[in-house]
């Protein structure tokens, strides 16, 4: 019998502190290749695929070359983070495994490629306990589409009505409402009322500070 509730975590920024990293990985990219990428930029586009990142940088860019500076800004990224460049949220992977004690599906959905997930997921030491993982290589639409999220739900079996989804950027928040899940923001990238204003339903300050009684009250009580 399927879990009755589901949480489905963002990756970048909600599970790890990992934004330095992309930054330096995109400004390693755009000197290699004479084409600052500025923190501006880095900031409106964050949390997107690689897909809208790339023509936003350059403009119009052949599909063949997005895909490749999209694979070397990864593996930039990558090996930061196998050096140790970014930082586990405090709590994780505890809340993970107390959530799954109550009886929750969890899942994880990111717009980074699938080598990414798995990656960072190997070393929070969450592996036996995220039920399903969504990456950029299982949807077509990047957030605030709701694919992802849609995805993820439908791979733990539970309905959207009773998944809550954990993020950090607007663009993931709206897409978490236009899925008709419920939306705790997490406040380590994006202001509060940017938050607020794309419908999220509840704040902390980081994964740390939530509990699964503020998961849990998110939720309708279940049917018998």
């Amino acid at each position: 019998m399927p879990s009755k509730r589901g949480v489905i975590f963002d990756v970048d920024g909600v599970l790890v502190d990992s934004g330095a990293a992309h930054l330096h990985a995109w400004q390693q990219l755009g000197d290699e290749i004479g084409v600052p990428f500025t923190r501006e930029l880095f900031e409106r586009t964050f949390g997107q695929r690689n897909e809208s990142i790339v023509p936003t940088w350059l403009g119009e860019t052949s599909a063949g070359r997005v895909a490749a500076l999209g694979e070397r800004k990864e593996q930039i990224y990558r090996d930061l983070v196998r050096r140790g460049g970014i930082r586990i949220y405090r709590r994780i992977p505890d809340l993970l495994a107390e959530l799954k004690r109550e009886g929750f599906a969890v899942a994880v959905a990111s717009s980074g490629p699938r080598e990414n997930v798995c990656l960072i997921v190997e070393r929070i030491g969450a592996g036996a306990l995220v039920d399903a993982a969504v990456a950029a290589e299982d949807v077509s639409r990047g957030k605030p589409d709701p694919e992802a999220f849609s995805n993820a739900a439908r791979r733990i079996d539970i309905p959207a009505v009773r998944c809550v989804v954990v993020e950090d950027s607007v663009h993931g928040i709206e897409a978490a409402k236009r899925g008709g899940m419920m939306a705790v923001a997490v406040l380590t990238s994006t202001p509060r009322p940017r938050l607020a204003a794309a419908g999220a339903d509840a704040f902390a300050e980081e994964v740390g500070d939530l509990g699964v009684k503020d998961i849990a009250a998110l939720l309708p009580a279940a049917s018998a």
